[in-house]
């Protein structure tokens, strides 16, 4: 296989596609690349209000993380240990600025971020999600409460097709 997205046109075997972005090699490249090819936006957020965690690596002994690494394919791990980084591994070209999609590391960070505002009584996971987002009135939304798509059981239909070449 020749070099993924190199040259002007890529060669044909080294695109990357709708039709492949999520398979092995191509996800190599389309995962640092998203927005390029499915439409999707970058959030930025406030620099003013960054939070800075402090780095104390240690050593992990005989625990051969970079080879797990490789095996996988993983593009970026950071090990956070009592507020602390105490690992940090980026391949592939990444780096720790660089954007890369998650998938359905998604819905854990979201969970955990829920749980932490619903203990502050910042919001209430008994909601309606019409109450929250009134455009998606009328839909399979209708009824559901926000503690239901947390726990993803608001009976919405979807097919979590990873190698649908319709992207």
């Amino acid at each position: 296989m020749t070099r993924l997205m190199h040259g002007f046109p890529p060669a044909r075997d080294g695109q990357v596609t709708l039709a492949n972005w999520r398979t092995s090699p191509f996800n190599r490249w389309a995962f640092h690349h998203v927005r390029e090819v499915v439409p999707s936006a970058d959030i930025p957020n406030d620099p003013a209000k960054t939070w800075e965690l402090p780095s104390a690596p240690v050593d992990l002994g005989k625990l051969r993380i970079d080879e797990l690494c490789d095996e996988t394919d993983t593009d970026g791990l950071v090990i956070l240990h009592r507020g602390r980084i105490v690992f940090e591994r980026y391949a592939n070209g990444m780096t720790a600025e660089s954007p890369h999609i998650l998938m359905s590391v998604s819905k854990s960070l979201l969970g955990l971020l829920a749980g932490v505002l619903a203990a502050r009584n910042a919001f209430d996971p008994d909601r309606l999600v019409t109450d929250v987002i009134p455009e998606v009135r009328g839909t399979a939304y209708d009824g559901a409460t926000i503690r239901h798509l947390l726990d993803m059981r608001a009976g919405i239909a979807f097919d979590e097709d990873y190698l649908a070449t319709s992207g």
